[in-house]
């Protein structure tokens, strides 16, 4: 048989049993395709009398999904469909009659774990990592995956694993009943299967539907509901699958899944989600060893919140860290800020108390600008202050080593300004970490006008080495994330002075897609820490300047927010709870807008001055800006980022909202080239490829 196979190769031993594995490494092969063929070979020897059972390794020759093939074929949605529905309408013949067993091994992810299901049991590796990653990408597990994994679990189990990309442990998988045996290596796996099959020689399946409690289901289902809202097609259709796949005879469901994976892939939002969330972070994130740069000692300057986290990011990498503060016990307090996330890594079973002490043992605390001395890397990270900053610079610029580059963890300085106080300001870069430090996975590097291609080049290695994503930005006032964040604050401010209820303006920035309201983030970062970033702009425009008089009025009242119990929310002192607080002093609007105005106006700014971003050279590729928004400040993640959403919504409609929001400030002034590119109909990607040049 084999040499009619194009992609795969069996083994039939004296007992009668059949090994298929792939015949070729060829990561460009169409998975379809491969699919199709196995599945055809599995059920002929099936067929085969003398055949008592079948053993399969992952049937795909690729590591990894090829999103952008299965989305071309997708675009022909008629065809993809009718040929998804033939080969899922198969997989009941696989699970039926004689056992078929596939084995699991290292990463089984994806279309590669859907495979795994279908057959009638699942023997994996000790150091397999079973999961969909789908749910990530806007997207829904498919190939028979979702009906498969909601009949094998229960429903409330499955909503959070199909929809949330879970990656679970071989022994985890088999604890939650998707795998049925975990061993030791390969031989003992294929051992045991043909044990199994000898032992097993006839499988009596269930086809027919399966019980559901709807109220368990239902329950699981309102919790991912509610954190999306609607607004990602991959996580509804999935959880209508998730039903029907218990409600439907295996072989109906299978059919209903083809029908709905379709029509997700042929969603603005999926493509939108795979381009940033995937593609894009692959590219962000590929590795580059041309600097020949080496980083074994990091120093970190202020031992803050930030440059704890930093100190743990660099110990967490194997470097030594020397973290430096004004006194020691300051600098003490910032290593058992990594003392603490260690305790809870090694109580979650993540960190062995080795691993533990090793990564402790890399930190040091001092409050000595000369154990500084021969450090690769200097990060400060002291508070916002030029002053501050030009100060701790210059007193430890001479510890550096001869290859070493300066860094500065800045919100919003100017860095080429900065960097005017160094010697060699080709050796100074921004980069930009997100708090927490350990859980936010944005760096932005930001390239000072004298910054060498050399010093970018370390910087984004080191960046890499941390386990982060960096985008490159280049400098100017609040450079990228912090200055679109800033116009999303400034226009829910604008708002509410407008006379907007301000629970109607959490609520719709929510069911708009952000990760957090924009009046509970001022509270979080505090009101004075904005009016403290406004202090350092060149100069405000109109809106700016009412949104900085209504915070200042509220800090001088006490409301600078979280910390000080009371902001835009009123925070109970003994319970953390916290409720909105409104005004008394602003009068409610007489006419209220539409809701999808509110929403559209905190979505349009940012992705309109993003624009600006890209139009003065801030920001060099669309694809930057999408990662950092989403990543860096929980821009909606169904848009894909700032420019994704103006594709979804169309460049000619959205300057001509825009336009419509001029009333409210100047942040809606709309830049000449964007009407240019309005005119042409011009947007920012064809599918997965880049327009701009």
């Amino acid at each position: 048989m084999n040499k009619n196979l194009k992609y795969f190769h069996t083994e039939q031993n004296t007992q009668g049993i059949v090994l298929i594995h792939p015949s070729t490494t060829d990561s460009d092969i169409n998975e379809l395709d491969q699919l199709e063929e196995f599945i055809d070979i599995a059920l002929i020897f099936l067929g085969d009398p003398d055949i008592k059972g079948i053993i399969y390794r992952n049937p795909l020759s690729a590591k990894e999904t090829a999103y952008k093939a299965i989305y071309t074929l997708a675009s022909h949605s008629d065809i993809f469909e009718k040929r998804l529905s033939i080969l899922l309408s198969k997989i009941p013949d696989l699970q039926h009659h004689k056992p078929v067993i596939s084995i699991v091994q290292n990463d089984c992810l994806g279309i590669s774990m859907a495979a795994a299901l279908w057959g009638s049991r699942r023997i994996a590796t000790r150091e397999a990592r079973l999961g969909f990653s789908e749910a990530r990408y806007g997207l829904f597990p498919g190939f028979g995956a979702t009906v498969l994994t909601s009949r094998l679990l229960d429903p409330e189990k499955a909503v959070p694993f199909l929809t949330q990309g879970t990656i679970l442990t071989a022994v985890q998988a088999q604890e939650a009943g998707l795998i049925d045996q975990v061993v030791v290596d390969l031989t003992e796996a294929l051992e045991s299967a043909q044990q199994y099959i000898l032992q097993n020689p006839v499988l009596k399946a269930t086809m027919s539907p399966l019980p559901i409690h709807t109220e368990a289901f239902e329950a699981s289902a309102a919790i991912i509901r509610k954190r999306s809202n609607g607004l990602i097609p991959g996580i509804d259709h999935c959880l209508q699958m998730i039903r029907d796949a218990r409600e439907l005879s295996l072989g109906d469901a299978l059919i209903q899944e083809a029908q709905h994976y379709t029509k997700v892939w042929n969603s603005p939002e999926a493509l939108c989600m795979l381009r940033t969330q995937y593609y894009g972070i692959r590219e962000a994130i590929r590795p580059d060893t041309s600097t020949g740069f080496e980083l074994k000692k990091l120093g970190v300057i202020g031992a803050g919140m930030m440059g704890s986290g930093i100190a743990y990011e660099g110990a967490r990498a194997g470097m030594d860290v020397v973290l430096k503060d004004v006194d020691l016990t300051q600098a003490s307090k910032g290593k058992a800020y990594s003392e603490k996330i260690c305790n809870k890594l090694v109580q979650q079973g993540i960190m062995t108390e080795n691993a533990q002490q090793q990564l402790l043992g890399h930190i040091h605390p001092t409050d000595q600008m000369a154990d500084l001395g021969n450090t690769d890397l200097i990060i400060e990270a002291v508070f916002e202050d030029k002053v501050l900053k030009a100060e701790v610079t210059t007193e430890s610029l001479p510890y550096l080593n001869e290859k070493g580059f300066f860094a500065s963890n800045t919100t919003s300085l100017p860095i080429s300004e900065l960097a005017s106080v160094s010697s060699k300001p080709e050796n100074f870069i921004g980069m930009h970490f997100f708090s927490p430090v350990d859980r936010m996975a944005l760096v932005e590097i930001i390239r000072g006008s004298k910054t060498s291609d050399d010093t970018l080049k370390k910087a984004l290695q080191v960046a890499r080495q941390f386990g982060k994503i960096p985008i490159v930005i280049y400098d100017g006032p609040a450079f990228f994330t912090s200055r679109i964040f800033f116009n999303y604050l400034l226009e829910a401010i604008t708002m509410l002075l407008e006379g907007i209820p301000a629970n109607e303006i959490e609520l719709q920035a929510r069911l708009a897609g952000f990760a957090v309201g924009p009046l509970a983030v001022l509270d979080e970062i505090s009101l004075s820490l904005m009016l403290h970033v406004y202090d350092q702009l060149p100069e405000l425009h109109a809106s700016q300047k009412r949104c900085y008089n209504y915070l200042t009025k509220l800090v001088t009242a006490g409301r600078n927010g979280r910390k000080s119990g009371k902001g835009f929310y009123n925070y109970d002192s003994v319970t953390g709870k916290k409720a909105i607080w409104q005004d008394p002093e602003i009068t409610e609007a007489d006419h209220l807008p539409a809701v999808d105005q509110i929403r559209k106006r905190l979505l349009h700014v940012m992705s309109l001055d993003s624009f600006r971003c890209l139009d003065e050279g801030v920001l060099q590729h669309p694809l930057d800006g999408d990662i950092g928004s989403v990543l860096g400040i929980g821009y909606a993640a169904h848009t894909g980022g700032v420019f994704g959403h103006i594709d979804q919504v169309g460049l000619p409609d959205f300057v001509n909202e825009c336009q419509a929001f001029a009333e409210f400030g100047e942040q809606w002034e709309i830049p000449p080239a964007i009407k240019q590119l309005a005119d042409r109909n011009f947007s920012f990607y064809s599918g997965f490829d880049s327009n701009w040049k």
